[in-house]
């Protein structure tokens, strides 16, 4: 039953009990108690159910009480927010690379669990990302996410899938008819690797850092940029959310979720364009750092003014691989570093 319906039904028979026994107070004593006859044993009877009468209506209305705080019927009336995700210990670091690959996406995270790949450029920029991950010495990933079926993000992905041992593919619920996006299927069928489409609410853990999944919400998108799959990623303390393309429909079925979205790091949505990061989602993320993987000169003109003024307001240091190169994010669980390519 959904979560309305429980509310709903959970308050209607609170009420229903309270009426009920109400009812048969003002009634009680029926016709036998109210002829003149006797009166005093009526009395003395009355005089015993009372306790038992108040007993049961304390209990009632605590039973109420508690099931209205329990579905939430106080929220509004208490004014509570929803609440922080629990701060969980780490041991070391995680560490973050958010790779230039131009006018495209790629970043890895490194923890001591494992590592994830999240997007792998564009089809010119995913020969950079396979060398620098063997720069690394990397030769297993536990985790590639395709954030959606666009060249700039999945361009490159085919070439991952064949340089490296790949855990898990995780990819929302769309396909697409590029020749780019059979491609990534091959290379995935060609592997035998296992994929998997979460929704909006999974969770999952690799080496301390917890994934929650905050979109896609449904299976119903026009755009694929909606479709993006996007997460909050918490390592200690330290958080960052990351929305693939999500544009404000995406956002905004991200708000409806309920999830906490609060996070020290918001990884801009498509390359800082003003369809992305309204003042409603990013109020809600609050993030301190931007990062924007977007490339130099490019044609759309990203990021957009609107989007950059909406950070400087709030005085949000912004990271910018078009200006900074690679940017490498490492946070101890308690505070955060970044070592950048270039000056900027």
């Amino acid at each position: 039953m959904p979560i309305g319906d429980i509310k709903a039904a959970a308050k209607r028979k609170a009420k229903e009990k309270v009426v009920s026994t109400a009812a048969r107070k003002v009634t009680g004593g029926g016709g036998r108690g109210s002829g003149s006859s006797g009166g005093r044993g009526r009395n003395s009877t009355s005089k015993r159910k009372s306790p038992v009468l108040i007993i049961v209506l304390v209990l009632l209305v605590a039973g109420a009480a508690f099931a209205a705080w329990h579905f939430g019927f106080l929220d509004g009336i208490l004014g509570q927010d929803q609440d922080t995700p629990t701060v969980i210990a780490v041991d070391g670091n995680m560490v973050i690379h958010f790779i230039d690959v131009g006018q495209a996406d790629a970043f890895f995270i490194v923890t001591e669990g494992g590592t994830m790949l999240t997007d792998a450029g564009s089809r010119s920029s995913g020969p950079r990302v396979v060398e620098y991950l063997q720069n690394m010495g990397v030769t297993f990933i536990d985790y590639v996410v395709a954030t959606h079926p666009h060249e700039d993000h999945i361009g490159g992905m085919d070439l991952v899938l064949n340089a490296f041992q790949v855990g898990t593919v995780l990819l929302p619920d769309v396909s697409h008819t590029t020749r780019t996006y059979e491609r990534m299927i091959e290379a995935i069928e060609t592997h035998n690797i296992t994929t998997y489409a979460p929704q909006a609410g999974h969770e999952f853990e690799m080496g301390g850092a917890i994934f929650t999944v905050l979109h896609p919400t449904g299976d119903d998108y026009r755009n694929l940029n909606d479709w993006s799959l996007s997460m909050r990623i918490a390592f200690g303390s330290i958080s960052m959310v990351t929305t693939g393309d999500a544009e404000h429909i995406g956002e905004g079925a991200m708000l409806n979720t309920g999830l906490y979205l609060g996070a020290d790091v918001l990884r801009l949505g498509h390359h800082g364009s003003r369809t992305s990061t309204g003042q409603e989602f990013f109020d809600a993320v609050s993030p301190s750092i931007a990062v924007i993987q977007v490339g130099e000169g490019n044609r759309y003109g990203h990021p957009h003014e609107c989007v950059m003024e909406r950070l400087e307001a709030t005085n949000t240091r912004i990271y910018r691989n078009d200006l900074h190169g690679n940017i490498i994010l490492t946070t101890d669980g308690t505070s955060i570093d970044i070592q950048t390519e270039r000056a900027g």
